[in-house]
């Protein structure tokens, strides 16, 4: 994975409230919606807790998946407009990143990074989850018990725009060394924030 795409993981991440306050809680992410699709051998639960502005996830695994993919698209959705004339033609969502990963060489490229320490002890802590990251991906229930957005992160002072809609599509496929290139859809799912500021 380049290094340019190094701003745009941490983008994605921020979502997640998975990077550190600013010294300033200036910005929050607030989550708007969630919508997920799956397979009979993948199932995927994510519910939004509006109350404290969380998701949780719950993924069925039925079937051994011998290579995960990890599909992930972050969009800046167009502005809304206040008045005037409506643009000559239809805006189209900006994409901030857009990467296809194997889930087993997730950590291996966090290594190279000396933030991604922390982030993966976030992601993978005991208390939180019992999320994996193998090649194969083995039959089980794997759960993420708190995705929470905390009240500001590093990166949202950068990401701001006002009236602005962030979308996060992230698509997981499954892959076996015995077809090659072939990609077999699993599961899909959607999240929609965006960012206020108060200060």
């Amino acid at each position: 994975m380049r290094r340019s795409h190094c701003t745009s993981w941490m983008g994605i991440l921020a979502l997640f409230g998975l990077l550190p306050y600013s010294k300033q809680h200036c910005y929050s992410m607030k989550l708007v919606s969630v919508r997920t699709w799956d397979t009979p051998n993948y199932g995927l639960k994510i519910n939004m807790f509006e109350r404290n502005n969380s998701m949780a996830s719950v993924t069925t695994v039925r079937q051994d998946v011998a290579i995960p993919l990890w599909h992930l698209v972050l969009l800046q959705q167009p502005r809304k407009r206040n008045g005037g004339g409506s643009p000559s033609r239809t805006e189209l969502p900006r994409t901030l990143y857009n990467s296809t990963t194997k889930t087993c060489d997730f950590l291996k490229y966090m290594r190279h990074v000396s933030a991604w320490n922390n982030v993966a002890k976030l992601m993978l802590s005991k208390g939180a989850s019992n999320m994996s990251l193998a090649c194969p991906l083995k039959v089980g229930v794997y759960m993420m018990n708190r995705i929470q957005v905390p009240p500001d992160t590093a990166l949202l002072k950068f990401m701001y725009h006002p009236n602005t809609l962030y979308t996060l599509e992230g698509t997981v496929y499954g892959q076996s060394p015995k077809e090659g290139a072939t990609r077999r859809f699993l599961c899909k799912y959607e999240v929609n924030a965006t960012i206020f500021k108060s200060c």
